[in-house]
């Protein structure tokens, strides 16, 4: 890349940054590394997994007692996507951004929804142990970056000992029969330390979320293994 075209890309990004709020949140968080960021990029959109929400309506019995979490819930689409499969049940969002929290929380008060909950945090340290129907993280530990510089090694960017911390914690707020849910991952939760708890019970056949996602072992090392699919865990104990 020339000098010309450095300075029109920098003119360019300059430019999305202050126009385009999603390109100055993604811009601020990779910026500031807060502690356990993986995917500074915010990009959602509504019901963005149907066949995972269709597949979890399906197992978890209807009603005002259930309890999901959607962690790295971004700008709240996922959030209010699961209200429409679970309209009684009591839903938490967390997210590492302050600017997506905000937004999640201005969208609930329009909506009026207060069996909604949002909370700015990068892990599940604080929720409460066994409470969980099920929990969604979906597309959070990846860094997307890894889908375009094909790079051997993630560590610069992102660690499998921080995924292993998140999951753990993750594991712990799901209920004995509770379902976890980890997709677009970087890291295959079979690697992770809490994998004998759960047993994997379905592996749907996803629409492409957009981007390559590269997998990458305890070592932080890519992995050569295409065939991995497996989403979503029942906790067995």
């Amino acid at each position: 890349m020339g000098v010309g075209d450095t300075l029109r890309w920098a003119i360019r990004r300059s430019w999305d940054i202050v126009t385009d709020k999603d390109v100055r949140r993604s811009w601020f968080l990779a910026m500031s590394r807060p502690a356990n960021l993986f995917q500074p990029y915010v990009d959602t959109c509504p019901d963005r997994y149907p066949e995972i929400f269709g597949f979890l309506q399906r197992q978890i019995e209807p009603g005002p007692n259930v309890r999901l979490l959607s962690f790295g819930c971004s700008q709240g689409d996922e959030v209010f996507s699961l209200r429409t499969y679970f309209p009684e049940a009591t839903i938490v969002g967390i997210d590492i951004s302050r600017g997506n929290i905000r937004e999640c929380r201005r969208r609930r008060r329009k909506s009026g929804d207060e069996r909604i909950e949002f909370v700015r945090a990068g892990t599940a340290s604080r929720q409460p142990e066994g409470f969980y129907d099920a929990v969604l993280c979906l597309a959070v530990l990846r860094h997307g970056d890894l889908g375009v510089n094909l790079s051997d090694s993630c560590a610069d960017l992102i660690t499998f000992e921080a995924f292993d911390q998140t999951v753990r914690e993750l594991a712990l707020s799901v209920r004995v029969g509770g379902y976890l849910v980890i997709e677009h991952s970087n890291f295959r939760f079979c690697d992770s330390s809490c994998a004998a708890r759960f047993q994997p019970v379905a592996a749907p056949a996803l629409p492409s979320a957009g981007a390559i996602t590269p997998l990458f072992g305890r070592d932080n090392v890519r992995l050569m293994d295409p065939e991995y699919r497996d989403v979503v865990f029942r906790k067995e104990r």
